[in-house]
């Protein structure tokens, strides 16, 4: 079996209670489940333990406990250690215990997610939404866990305000309102036409990974999937042998994958994502705007995938599969009744929607030897051989290439430590 999945050195693992007292656990844990999700603004960890004593109540644990974990690995070393990276106890649960011994799981997340149950945003926001971002993780969140260069510009301010709701949910609700500097205008032509207007992808994600926060757009994360020189991208294969030793070249097999999703035509239709009418309500001046969306003008180039155009059968394509209707929120932000992007909304909300959903069109499940350098966010290269009774050793062109991953599983345990991951994107084809 492969180096990276035997190898297992638990350095660390320590709770802190409330009360400031210490207590390695090391030699208790049996195994641990880290989490990371494109979707997730918080990572999460979940321990199961087992002791001829009882931590629950010895400690004790009650919620709230400060922990720190320091694992050495064959692909690197797994650290939260520091106030910087500061973990806490949340759950308890399976709690069972005998004569002999006390099992249990711990679920452990971190500070910033304990604070969002606390926090609320109440003020007026203005200006980029990206600097609205900063501005709710430093003053409402109380973090400085992000890079600047983990929090990418927005192209398109916007008046807000915080109307006493969580920062996490007030930061995924603007990732779908967010313009990408990547072919969008900070400040259109006024006098531009709604199709000019309109140029430009829309749609962040906020998350967190073993980086801190992330917000960061479509466009520059399919840009990566685009640009990215070979040496910067983890390569992994499927030959559908069994890992039997400790070569280094066992390193980048993957064990096991399944497609989770793939083609759902009826789906994209009824979800309007090729081609739709959206008919925007402003509520200031009673005015309806329409705006005729075409993903194939659109999307261009910037595809995970190297195949040419995108998979719409013509006869499907030519007529609008959808008709959205939504009030916008124009009048309550200014003395006018206006808003400072008013003329980009109708394209805007249009846009958002269709891409988030393209870009899950493929969706698939490996199973790989232990590397805690992945996270999500990142970009992997697989290469899947074709079906030939097991001969074949030319890769499958259509489902290689290159994955935007969406989420991220790292086990860690005596007997075996593996990455799983889910990966995502929009077309075909091998990079």
């Amino acid at each position: 079996m492969s180096e990276l999945i035997q190898t297992y050195r638990p350095r660390q693992f320590t709770i802190e209670s409330l009360e400031g007292k210490k207590i390695d656990i090391t030699n208790s844990i049996l195994s641990i489940d880290y989490f990371e999700d494109l979707l997730s603004p918080a990572i999460h960890m979940s321990v199961y333990c087992i002791n001829k004593y009882s931590i629950v109540s010895g400690l004790p644990i009650r919620g709230g406990e400060k922990v720190e974990v320091s694992i050495e690995t064959g692909s690197g070393d797994f650290e939260f250690l520091g106030e910087q990276d500061s973990l806490r106890i949340y759950k308890v649960s399976g709690q069972e215990g005998t004569k002999m011994a006390e099992r249990f799981t711990l679920h452990i997340t971190t500070q910033e997610y304990l604070n969002n149950e606390i926090s609320r945003c109440f003020r007026k926001y203005t200006g980029k939404i990206s600097e609205s971002v900063k501005d709710v993780l430093r003053n409402d969140l109380n973090t400085t866990k992000f890079l600047d260069d983990n929090i990418e510009e927005s192209a398109n301010a916007y008046k807000w305000i915080g109307s006493m709701r969580k920062p996490f949910k007030v930061l995924e609700w603007l990732c779908p309102k967010s313009l990408s500097t990547r072919g969008g205008e900070s400040d259109p032509d006024p006098n531009a036409s709604k199709e000019e207007k309109a140029r430009g992808t829309m749609g962040f994600f906020f998350y967190e990974n073993k980086d801190g926060f992330n917000f960061k757009s479509m466009d520059k994360l399919t840009e990566l999937i685009g640009s990215a020189t070979e040496e910067n991208i983890f390569k992994y294969n499927y030959t559908g042998k069994v890992i039997k030793s400790a070569q280094l070249n066992n390193r980048t097999k993957i064990i096991d994958y399944a497609f989770d999703r793939n083609i759902d035509l009826r789906s994209s239709l009824r979800f309007g994502m090729f081609k739709n009418f959206t008919f925007l309500v402003n509520t200031g001046d009673n005015q309806i705007t329409v705006y005729n969306y075409d993903i194939k003008e659109e999307i261009g180039t910037k595809k995970l995938g190297k195949q040419d155009g995108l998979p719409i059968p013509p006869d499907l394509s030519e007529y609008p599969s959808r008709i959205i209707v939504r009030a916008t929120d124009n009048g309550i932000m200014s003395n006018g009744g206006g808003n400072e992007n008013s003329g980009r909304i109708p394209a805007d909300r249009a846009k958002s929607a269709a891409r988030y959903n393209l870009l899950f069109t493929q969706s698939l499940n490996i199973l790989i030897p232990c590397n805690v350098n992945l996270k999500v966010g990142d970009i992997i290269h697989c290469e899947f051989s074709e079906m030939d009774s097991g001969r074949s050793k030319e890769p499958d062109k259509e489902i290689s290439g290159r994955y935007l991953i969406k989420e991220l599983r790292q086990h860690f345990s005596s007997s075996q430590n593996t990455t799983s991951l889910k990966l995502i994107r929009d077309s075909y084809g091998l990079n």
